[in-house]
């Protein structure tokens, strides 16, 4: 060409459309069905009366939803195919990106609506059938487009693409012949017919194809040739997304292959059905264990000014591709009992649906509230592939496959919900390139017209002749009639030098026209060496790019060796974190039984604990009846042996000198004053020289005597004189003491419980009727099983000094009073048990 071709893109086109979802309803025969469809784009789903986690609903109304399309049970694929992806095939070969992908739970046809069976055949299969349809008169030889790895094509010539094609089959004649894999039944495969009518005949086209799952959250190519002889790829390398220089994204080094008829499409697209990962499960037979990507590419190039090779620019070749997606069914794990790589499996084909779910959800957000939050494409392979067709140009509709059955009740809501949401994204339609090259229409169909014609004429005539030569008209009938026909010879002469004159004027033309060539020439000379040096150097670059493009790879090659490794050890960390998480729970559980094992040994210690207590309450009662019984025995026996001192003591008193009658006197009416509390031995009683009375009494009367109940020397005596009272202590009759520790009150638990102190005496003075009278409370110290101790009163002392001179009889007090006078009301109350006891217990 003399000058460049102008090309002009169109705009990016500002209008957008939204997703397409269409729904299926798959039949059933001979079981209870929730879901009813209404018309055309309406189902209605009613609530089952038991949900299949057994759960009685109260609600029965039923809930509607809307479509772009609903397909009864009884729609056939054909119907699903025309309605859904005929415009997508069209679309693929006007140059228009496409995506469609069925999804469901599992068990409701998402992979029959997807593939079909050879005699029924889905999507896949009839768009493969279409789109050769319609391109068959007009596909470019093979290896004439070729993948450059950045997820583009170069352009050959017709010499290298024979080039390629002869050195591809010395390889395969090289090669040990492998056993192409197929489906048995293809040959009872009914093909669709139909076809695109609106097809470009100025471009050729070529269609390439390839085939990759998704399992884990990594990428596998299933055209990988490292496979054994069953057709499995053996230590399979998972392959990483890149984004190209349109910003789109691709598989990095995956396997595409250049198709040329249907029966080879049928062929790739078998052999990676075959390595696809399957699996038996409770609710499918052949459960899709991973979402499979089937992607058919077109390339298309216009042909040059003759139509008959196509132009080897790269930057005019026009790239449009549809992806089929068959993702895997969303399923629970109480419905399908799965463990172990089952299990690991759900779990990640449950994640990658959820990250899909939330970019629907966050761009539909981002669309109605004008938001602009970030997409977590990246999170999910299967999201993060298909991102351009969201925020770049692309058709993309959406096939809900639901099961009506009742089981499958609670996983269809969510599937439906999740669709209808899905129809409120928009996507901005595509628009395809368009050139302007400045050729003619139909040239590719001209030319062939003119090789047809040429071929019946026989002969190899060229239909451009170029420029015809002429000196002018043919020679004129001049015969000679005579020697001096002058008229004659003088026409002739004109006509001869007329063509003199026009050689003349050729000759000259020609020599200029040789003159301009050859300057013509000599500057594309010039040029040409000016052109091969700059290949020259274009060239050095190119092979140095080359070699830092394969030290990229190299690099790269070891970096996804590397990263892969790391992916296996996240997996093995991962499932050692789960174990040791697992074995965690066993082990707090274990100590949360220990717990409660010890809970319940200490309720039972408590309950042992309570018995044995009350058992030692009931064993200490029983002592104490029988301690009580026996002092009351003593307590007779004093009794009556102080009955029978008072009588001698009564006797004595008969026959006892006159002076001591006042001395007996008192002594019998200290015992007469008191005949509930018992009769006291006389004691030797002392009589201080600081008392009142012995001052009124003085003489031989006055004299120190020691009390006769006055202490041994065992143990040690707690000498108790409270400070309170009309008189003070140390006045008259003192025990003589010589063990003791003197206290006041007793406020502390100690002086009873010290183990050194056995007796206690607690000293008591009041003035009776103008006579003084000592008291002494005595008793033994026990310690209790508390850890206390108590006071058992035995003996009460009185002691009374009584004046000679005075006549007036003693009023009578009792032992009460005199307490209370002294001591207080609480005196007067331990007086009261000591004295009418004999012996009681009292415990401080």
């Amino acid at each position: 060409m003399s000058k460049p071709f102008q090309k002009s893109l169109a705009r990016r086109s500002s209008e957008t459309d939204p997703v397409e979802v269409f729904c299926r309803v798959k039949p059933i025969f001979g079981e209870l069905s929730c879901i009813k469809v209404l018309d055309s784009k309406t189902i209605l789903v009613t609530t089952p009366e038991v949900n299949n986690r057994g759960l009685s609903s109260s609600n029965s109304r039923g809930i509607q939803y809307t479509f772009e399309h609903v397909f009864d049970e009884k729609c056939s694929q054909k119907e699903v195919f025309d309605r859904v992806a005929f415009p997508l095939v069209e679309g693929l070969i006007s140059g228009k990106n496409g995506l469609l992908f069925t999804y469901g739970v599992s068990g409701s046809g998402k992979t029959f609506t997807m593939n079909g069976v050879p005699e029924n055949g889905g999507i896949l299969p009839r768009c493969l059938d279409v789109l050769f349809n319609s391109i068959s008169s007009v596909q470019a030889r093979k290896f004439v487009f070729k993948p450059d790895g950045l997820n583009g094509f170069d352009v050959q010539s017709n010499v290298d693409a024979m080039l390629d094609y002869q050195k591809e089959m010395r390889q395969r004649t090289r090669k040990t012949p492998r056993k192409v894999p197929s489906n048995e039944n293809l040959a009872a495969r009914i093909p669709d017919v139909n076809k695109v009518g609106d097809v470009d005949d100025d471009c050729l086209y070529s269609v390439f194809v390839s085939h990759v799952e998704i399992y884990n959250n990594l990428i596998y190519d299933l055209l990988d040739d490292c496979a054994g002889d069953d057709n499995r790829i053996r230590n399979p390398q998972s392959k990483i997304l890149r984004e190209d220089a349109s910003h789109n994204m691709f598989v990095h080094s995956v396997t595409e292959v250049e198709i040329t008829s249907t029966e080879e499409a049928f062929e790739v697209f078998y052999k990676g059905q075959k390595r696809k990962r399957m699996a038996h499960t409770l609710l499918n037979a052949e459960s899709s264990r991973s979402h499979s990507v089937f992607t058919v590419r077109v390339v298309r190039a216009p042909l040059n000014s003759s139509g008959d090779e196509v132009l080897q620019e790269k930057n005019i070749v026009s790239i449009s591709q549809l992806s089929m997606v068959d993702l895997a069914g969303s399923e629970r794990t109480n419905r399908t009992k799965n463990s172990g790589q089952r299990l690991r499996e759900a779990g990640n084909i449950n994640n990658s649906l959820m990250t899909l779910r939330t970019c629907f959800e966050l761009l539909r957000e981002n669309q109605t509230s004008g938001t602009s939050k970030v997409i977590p494409y990246r999170q999910s392979r299967l999201t993060h592939l298909f991102k351009s067709y969201f925020d770049g140009e692309g058709q993309v509709k959406m096939i809900v496959c639901v099961n009506p059955k009742v089981a499958d009740y609670d996983e269809s809501i969510h599937v439906l919900k999740f669709a209808e949401m899905s129809q409120e994204i928009q996507v901005v339609r595509p628009n395809p390139v368009r050139y302007e090259l400045g050729f003619t229409p139909g040239r590719r169909r001209a030319n062939i017209n003119a090789r047809d014609e040429n071929g019946n004429c026989g002969n190899d005539i060229s239909p451009d002749l170029g420029i015809v030569y002429s000196l002018g008209p043919e020679y004129p009938p001049y015969q000679l009639q005579r020697h001096d026909d002058s008229d004659m010879l003088k026409s002739l002469s004109n006509f001869l030098q007329m063509r003199l004159e026009k050689k003349k004027a050729l000759s000259k033309e020609l020599t200029n026209k040789e003159l301009s060539f050859r300057n013509r020439l000599i500057k594309m000379e010039n040029d040409n060496v000016l052109v091969k040096q700059e290949v020259a150097t274009i060239k050095a670059a190119l092979e140095s790019e080359r070699r830092k493009k394969s030290i990229i790879d190299s690099k790269l090659v070891h970096l996804e060796s590397l990263n892969t490794n790391l992916e296996w050890k996240v997996m093995e960390k991962n499932e050692e974190i789960s174990t040791l998480k697992n074995a965690l729970e066993e082990v707090k559980a274990g100590l949360n039984m220990k717990v409660l094992e010890k809970e319940k040994e200490k309720q039972l210690y408590k309950q042992k604990m309570l018995s044995d207590k009350q058992r030692a309450h009931r064993e200490i009662y029983q002592k104490q009846k029988e301690i009580k019984a026996e002092y009351k025995n003593k307590m007779k026996m004093k009794d009556e042996k102080l009955r029978l001192v008072k009588e001698i003591v009564a006797n004595e008193t008969l026959a006892t000198p006159l002076q001591h009658d006042s001395s007996s006197s008192s002594l019998e009416n200290s015992v007469h004053d008191n005949p509930r509390k018992g009769f006291v031995p006389p004691v030797s009683w002392a009589l201080a020289s600081d008392s009142p009375v012995a001052s009124e009494n003085a003489g031989p009367m006055t004299r120190h005597r020691r009390s006769l109940s006055a202490p041994n020397a065992d143990g040690m005596w707690l000498d108790h004189r409270p400070v309170t009272g009309p008189l003070p202590l140390n006045t008259v009759l003192q025990p003589n003491i010589k063990k003791r520790k003197s206290v006041t009150q007793l406020t502390n638990v100690k002086d009873l419980s010290n183990p050194k102190t056995s007796k206690y005496c607690l000293t008591t003075e009041a003035d009776v009727g103008g006579e003084v009278e000592t008291r002494l409370y005595k008793g033994d110290i026990i310690a209790t099983n508390g850890g206390g101790a108590q006071v058992v009163f035995n003996e009460v002392e009185t002691l009374r000094q009584v004046s000679p001179t005075k006549t007036t009889p003693l009023k009578r007090r009792s032992d009460e009073d005199i307490a209370f006078l002294v001591g207080g009301p609480r005196a007067a109350d331990r007086c009261k048990y000591a004295v009418e006891g004999h012996g009681k217990r009292f415990r401080r």
